[in-house]
């Protein structure tokens, strides 16, 4: 199936990570994956907490709270996507 020059060839290719490149990219998809998760989860908790004034001082009316509780609702969702989506970035830096 292959021959004796394509085994030479896989043999003989070098690990990304060892060079010079790869460390960078490894550090850049490293460090991207903490500043996605690390501004991004406080940023969730400031709009989740901005929603929960705003319904509290919304006066009663049933419209606007129910405005405030969905968006609190997809905040907490795009929250966690942006969790996850940092951690699998940092995880991936790793990979190199």
């Amino acid at each position: 199936m292959f021959d004796i020059g394509h085994m030479h060839l896989l043999a003989s290719t070098t690990n990304l990570g060892a060079t010079k490149a790869g460390q960078t990219i490894k550090s850049l998809v490293t460090n991207t994956g903490g500043w996605v998760a690390g501004l991004g989860i406080p940023a969730g908790g400031l709009m989740i907490g901005y929603h929960a004034i705003m319904r509290n001082l919304s006066g009663g009316e049933a419209a606007t709270d129910a405005h405030h509780l969905q968006a609190m609702k997809k905040v907490l969702v795009g929250t966690a996507i942006v969790a996850g989506a940092g951690g699998l970035a940092h995880f991936a830096g790793g990979l190199f």
